[in-house]
């Protein structure tokens, strides 16, 4: 997928959305020189053992095309590489920590842009003179995953990495993936990782009327196996970004495997989507989530009563949990801390605890303790979201997360808290609320 959008731009339209919003197999091809009529031009060598957890394809490529120095030999050498490339695993993961990217075509240049530098600029592939093959070769953690988009020297549009087969979702369209061979991909996307959403017409919803706050909202509701044969009650998770959440995040797919395989016991979500989903128009998820009193209200006063009316749930505040990202991440922490009577559990994911210079955490730090229990988790490659969007003293999500944390301790909050080497993105998000729910929910099994 490619959308036009001038550099400058497309930065801006990210973060304004997202805040207002491989080890690779053994499959080697060493070139050497042919003996055939086309002599001059490289041929593969693919049966070349390789130690385990090691890719030396590109290693190789490097060492033969570096002594050659006839140009058509050189174009074919890579044109034949990258034959073995498609046919193979890619991205090249060379060792537990070193990945090389490739392009090929005929830019002047191209670019990447994604967890690895923070979404901040981007960072330019090499070319091997004489060829139109770029490269990008650089070190993490080994069980790191990340997402990326690739950008031409000109800089006037954003793709996905079309060697890459794997993909996640977020607001902009599909956004390639990069999984170390640490890092495991959960069964339950097996049917999404190659960017594939969720279809929300699977789930049932209703428009919630304008009330404290003036204007309607669209609501989904996922009901678990055999709700309509059952006559029992269920807890319930209220998800904020609701339909972010359901197409991005795979929630209602990833609700059925855990409850069918007897992970969690069965229950209830409901997915609420902020107006003017994905625009910059007001209303919208900032002017919901930035603290707001008149939305924690609607949630407690308007929404829960109206969902206990409909459904059979649990109505007691230990069995209702709020969740939400980034923005979505600071009302949820917000609404439990304020309305423990309704939410007694709260999961923020990637919360946005440095809004108005840490206001939440002082509030919490001054108060009496509340009878909440807390899951916290932020990605360790989000040191510096929504750029020059935010207050500088606020972009450090990771740094404003570790003073959640330290704070909840020190007030004897129940607090699971979480690090991953990931980043401000939908496939962190979706891989790590499986285990939030199996910590609130789990049967045990």
């Amino acid at each position: 997928m490619t959308v036009k959008m001038k550099g400058t731009e497309m930065f801006s339209h990210l973060i304004i959305m997202r805040l207002s919003m491989l080890a690779a197999s053994l499959f080697i091809g060493l070139i050497i020189l042919s003996s055939n009529a086309c002599s001059t031009y490289p041929k593969i060598q693919k049966n070349v053992k390789m130690n385990k957890n090691t890719d030396t394809r590109f290693i190789d490529f490097q060492q033969v095309i570096t002594d050659m120095n006839d140009p058509v030999g050189r174009q074919f050498a890579v044109d034949r590489f990258m034959e073995i490339i498609v046919a193979g695993d890619y991205p090249i993961i060379e060792n537990d920590t070193t990945v090389v990217l490739l392009y090929q075509g005929d830019d002047e240049g191209i670019a990447i842009t994604g967890d690895m530098n923070e979404w901040v600029k981007s960072i330019p592939y090499k070319k091997i003179p004489g060829t139109n093959l770029f490269y990008l070769r650089f070190t993490v953690e080994r069980d790191t995953r990340m997402e990326y988009w690739l950008l031409p020297q000109s800089g006037e549009m954003f793709a996905t990495d079309k060697l890459n087969p794997y993909q996640v979702w977020n607001g902009f369209g599909p956004v390639s993936e990069l999984a170390m061979p640490g890092y495991r991909r959960h069964p339950y996307f097996d049917d999404f990782k190659y960017g594939k959403k969720w279809d929300p017409t699977t789930l049932e919803n209703f428009v919630m009327p304008a009330g404290v706050l003036e204007y309607p909202h669209q609501v989904h509701v996922y009901f678990p196996p055999g709700y309509e044969s059952s006559q029992e009650v269920y807890p319930t998770i209220y998800v904020q970004d609701g339909l972010d959440y359901v197409e991005f995040a795979i929630v209602p797919g990833v609700l059925n495997q855990l409850i069918e395989n007897g992970e969690i016991e069965p229950l209830i979500a409901i997915f609420v989507t902020p107006p003017n989903r994905h625009l910059p128009e007001m209303p919208n998820r900032m002017t919901e989530y930035g603290m707001n009193d008149d939305y924690v209200s609607f949630m407690c006063e308007e929404l829960v009563p109206e969902i206990s009316q409909r459904y059979r749930t649990e109505n007691q505040a230990s069995a209702r949990l709020i969740v939400g990202d980034s923005f979505g991440g600071l009302i949820s922490v917000y609404a439990g801390f304020k309305r423990p009577d309704i939410f007694g559990l709260v999961y923020g994911q990637s919360g946005y605890y440095s809004f108005q210079e840490d206001t939440l955490i002082k509030q919490i730090t001054i108060s009496d303790t509340q009878p909440v229990r807390f899951y916290i988790d932020v990605g360790l490659y989000e040191h510096y979201i929504g750029g020059d969007l935010l207050p500088a003293s606020e972009v450090d999500f990771l740094a404003a997360n570790r003073r959640l944390k330290s704070v909840l301790e020190e007030r004897g909050y129940d607090l699971i808290y979480r690090e991953y080497p990931e980043g401000h993105t939908w496939g962190n998000w979706r891989r790590h609320l499986i285990d939030a729910l199996i910590h609130f929910f789990g049967t045990g099994e």
